[in-house]
């Protein structure tokens, strides 16, 4: 946690019982915030560092620079950054008056002085896709920094200007090296990317579904620091004869022989845990599962309080959409479909003979729209992660799609002229890899638990877009796949089906399940005749019922500043 502002009267007399930095710059007064835990203040031969670390407590803590701002007083510039890696957001502000406020928190913002209220334009973009992608945010005239951005600030006639922003562009694939070094070589860096906490091995843990990335993760932290505590989690909610988070974890921490965790939890503890979620990481949440991530924080012991995380995996080296574009792309036959299978009664005759034939129409959809101009909206790539229903959200917000995608349109148009595959990995990326990270990351942070991404260490990043989609999308997850035989997962690991974050919306969407005790938080937001349209098992009602929950939980107690307690005590 770090807090900065440079402003004309200073504003410690705001802050209690936390390390306050203080002092003049020009006609200013900087006041800076930092934790011990995860942030310290440095000064530096040319002016001073805030600097947030998993090492910060070591002398090791350059290392690994989750965010940083810096003064340099021969140049009287400031820059602010984050990384790639750090799952830490970074919020700034700047008033009509031009002092600039800065912080991991809006909590601290608030302290500060500035103005908390809701940013009404970025509604319909929650609404669709769950979160809102950076620079925007969900407060009214706060914006955050892009994972691996930096931006530049001066201060001129006594009023802080932006000056520039220099945004992370990751490389275009260009690796000719065979297999068998791609192997090697991504190993090496996700390798070098945890041999960086070497300072704290022994605090290590990890978040381990017994999936692919978990797995290459624990056997490479298992290789180098001998770790041995494995944890997961699942949903209150799910039929045990079903749930797969349970046997995929279990399964595999049984043929590594692991200490593992597995937190089962109540209903009443995910509303709960769901509430709490929310204010802890001041956004809603995005994913159903980012409540018992949350609850399953508060049973790791502090001792193992560095977790690591195989978020990010998919993104970088290939998702389901990708490798399904790219073996549609070269197939004759499938194309042929595209063109001639139009007929509803042909749909619905293949359809009974096949039962992969709804997952096909899916694909066939997907490249369909993959042939439409990047700047137009009906291309596949503004409609990845739209989980919510367009057609609800436009119809309340009176939205179209351009004015739902424009945020992150004009993030990514900046790529048009990449490859689709180099398109939809940055996006996922920058919007909801990034936003997962800062979540977690304050949610881990609430408990003292400190998140660490092995995978979008910067050089695993530009390492895995250096190579090849032929080779990434070969097969499915194809080069982890491969890292894994290296790192000796045994094969019914590596093989067996994907378990994603997802959860069936018959066991939490429909009405009178789980959810329905929290209608009382939510009907002071949403009319109820509203809410129960949404209350439905097909997928885009249900996840625009889970952005109501969300977004009314978070509005009452980030935006109106109502205590967590008096929501709490609405549930029924």
């Amino acid at each position: 946690m770090f807090f900065i502002s440079i402003t004309k009267n200073g504003v410690a007399q705001n802050f209690q019982s936390v390390k306050v930095e203080e002092f003049n710059l020009h006609s200013s007064k900087i006041t800076v915030i930092t934790d011990k835990f995860l942030s310290d203040f440095i000064t530096e031969p040319n002016g001073f560092s805030v600097v947030e670390s998993p090492l910060i407590s070591t002398t090791d803590f350059r290392n690994i620079i989750f965010s940083k701002v810096s003064y340099d007083d021969k140049n009287d510039k400031f820059n602010i950054f984050k990384s790639t890696d750090s799952g830490r957001p970074i919020y700034y502000h700047i008033n009509p008056k031009g002092e600039f406020f800065c912080s991991t928190h809006i909590s601290m913002l608030r302290s500060a002085g500035v103005p908390i209220a809701e940013n009404t334009d970025v509604l319909p973009e929650f609404f669709v896709f769950r979160f809102i992608m950076s620079p925007n945010t969900l407060y009214k005239d706060i914006f955050q920094l892009c994972s691996g951005d930096q931006l530049q600030i001066k201060i001129e006639n006594n009023k802080v200007n932006l000056s520039r922003i220099h945004h992370f562009t990751p490389p275009e694939p260009r690796n000719k090296d065979d297999i068998n070094v791609i192997i090697g070589q991504t190993l090496n860096h996700l390798n070098n990317s945890i041999k960086l906490l070497e300072p704290s091995h022994n605090k290590i843990s990890i978040l381990f579904s017994g999936g692919l990335d978990s797995s290459i993760l624990f056997k490479i932290c298992q290789k180098n620091f001998k770790t041995n505590s494995t944890y997961s989690t699942g949903f209150p909610f799910e039929n045990p004869k079903y749930n797969i988070e349970k046997e995929y974890s279990s399964s595999a921490a049984y043929l590594f022989k692991t200490k593992h965790f597995f937190l089962d939890m109540t209903s009443t503890d995910y509303l709960h845990g769901f509430i709490e979620a929310i204010s802890k990481a001041e956004l809603p949440i995005h994913h159903l599962q980012s409540v018992p991530i949350y609850l399953l924080f508060k049973k790791i012991p502090q001792n193992n309080n560095i977790v690591i995380s195989g978020l990010g995996g998919d993104d970088l080296f290939g998702t389901t959409t990708q490798y399904n574009q790219f073996h549609f792309e070269r197939n004759f036959i499938l194309k042929l479909f595209v063109k001639y299978v139009k007929s509803t009664y042909i749909k619905y005759l293949l359809s009974a003979l096949n039962k992969n034939w709804r997952n096909y129409v899916i694909i066939q959809e997907n490249y369909k729209k993959s042939t439409f101009p990047i700047t137009d909206s009906n291309n596949l790539v503004w409609s990845i992660g739209m989980y919510g229903s367009e057609e609800w959200t436009s119809d309340y917000f009176n939205k179209t799609k351009e004015d739902i995608i424009k945020n992150r349109y004009n993030e990514i148009i900046k790529f048009h002229e990449r490859s689709i595959y180099d398109i939809i990995s940055i996006l996922l990326f920058l919007s909801s890899a990034s936003t997962t990270q800062d979540i977690w990351s304050k949610l881990g942070e609430s408990d003292n638990k400190i998140l660490c991404y092995p995978f979008t260490n910067i050089d695993v990043i530009n390492y895995a877009f250096s190579i090849p989609w032929n080779i990434k999308l070969k097969k499915p997850k194809n080069i982890l796949r491969l890292v894994a035989n290296q790192v000796e997962i045994p094969e019914e690991i590596i093989n067996r089906q994907k378990s994603g974050f997802g959860i069936n919306p018959e066991l939490w969407a429909q009405k009178g399940s789980i959810f329905e005790s929290l209608l009382p938080l939510t009907k002071k937001i949403f009319n109820e005749d509203e809410i129960r349209k949404m209350q439905s098992s097909e997928s885009k009602k249900a996840m625009t019922y889970w952005n109501m929950l969300n977004y009314s939980i978070w509005k009452r107690i980030c935006i109106n500043n109502e205590p967590l307690d008096t929501l709490i005590e609405e549930i029924t």
